[in-house]
């Protein structure tokens, strides 16, 4: 199970930071990386909102760079100087985190998960209202078709799972389930194509049965009926991050530790990845231009963790640094030349797109 996303499921209090824990839950080491150098990509030292390196959730202002949201085990932090002073306008385990840049009529709205309670932000973190709690964790959102998308971590095999559909504020929170014999799914990912309005869920099985099918989902009604696209298992591992390239549908799942899958007919085929290097647990889609793809990594066993980076709609990856921390999450800022990353039991990294 993927540990660092399960658990990284109101003061104002600007400061530097300054405190830095020795260990993160699971007993992880913190680490810092010193600034280096991988194939044009340049970071620097780490950056950790007061003092907290058990960050695994970032989302950056695509208008105003300097503008940071980061959650962890913790809470949920903001910025509005590039780092430098924080607020922490929330505490516990943050579990999921989205930026919705608006869309000309409705403003930017910020979305934070923390443990089975949802939050939410109108005016760029100003201020929070609790719109929702949940049975069970938030571990996914997404904005689409003017609606919230919002999934779950089940834990058992009592209750049924599937997705809530609500207005952008959360009112009218409607379950939609993923159908008879569906349970104890935690749903990681989901993702829309815009061009076929088609909706996708990726989910892992809490207690891994055997043989281990986990279910990736595919809806053609906002969630109304759903198709289990991965009943035969030609998704080897359950499906942590995805994307859709627009224009096209093109589909991109990211399994935990098995690599990328690619999908070129909605998730009925897919092309098995060609050198997955261990790749899985944080998959970014540059909007600016749809076929770079970076991918973050876990550090654990033999897997040394590190950010990757594709230039050929996920045929292959290369290194780009950050080697031997746990890559939780990415974002870009709005042009797409700087990125940053939220690197687990270390901070916030960021480096110039060459």
């Amino acid at each position: 199970m993927n540990a660092v996303r399960v658990l990284l499921v109101s003061l104002l209090a600007w400061s530097a930071a300054t405190v830095t824990a020795q260990t993160c839950p699971f007993n992880i080491p913190v680490k810092t990386l010193a600034p280096h150098t991988v194939n044009g990509y340049s970071w620097g030292n780490p950056i950790r909102p007061q003092g907290d390196a058990c960050v695994g959730y970032i989302a950056v202002e695509p208008t105003n760079a300097s503008a940071w949201y980061v959650g962890g085990f913790n809470g949920l932090y903001q910025t509005k100087t590039n780092g430098l002073f924080w607020a922490k306008p929330l505490s516990g385990n943050v579990g999921a985190l989205l930026l919705w840049p608006g869309d000309g009529v409705n403003p930017q709205l910020v979305y934070a998960g923390i443990a089975n309670k949802l939050y939410l932000s109108r005016d760029k973190g100003a201020n929070w209202t609790l719109i929702q709690t949940f049975p069970a964790t938030v571990t996914s959102l997404l904005v689409a078709e003017s609606k919230l998308f919002v999934g779950l971590g089940w834990s058992n095999h009592v209750d049924p799972t599937g997705v809530y559909v609500s207005n952008l504020g959360g009112g009218l929170m409607t379950f939609k389930p993923f159908g008879a014999g569906y349970t104890g799914l935690i749903v990681w990912t989901l993702s829309y194509d815009d061009a076929s309005n088609v909706l996708y869920a990726g989910t892992e099985i809490f207690d891994h049965p055997q043989p281990y099918k986990p279910p990736f989902f595919r809806s053609a009604n906002g969630g109304g009926n759903w198709t289990n696209v991965n009943q035969f298992g030609a998704l080897p591992w359950h499906v942590v991050d995805s994307a859709v390239r627009p224009n096209d549908g093109y589909l991109y799942a990211l399994t935990e530790g098995a690599g990328l899958y690619r999908s070129a007919t909605m998730g009925s085929s897919w092309t098995v990845p060609i050198n997955s290097q261990a790749l899985g647990l944080s998959l970014l889609m540059d909007p600016q231009l749809p076929t770079r793809l970076y991918a973050g990594r876990h550090e654990a066993g033999t897997v040394n963790g590190g950010l990757f980076l594709s230039n050929d709609g996920g045929g292959t990856f290369a290194n780009i640094g950050l080697l031997d921390v746990t890559v939780a999450d990415m974002a870009l800022n709005g042009n797409g030349s700087k990125i940053y990353a939220a690197a687990y039991a270390s901070g916030i990294y960021t480096a110039n797109v060459p």
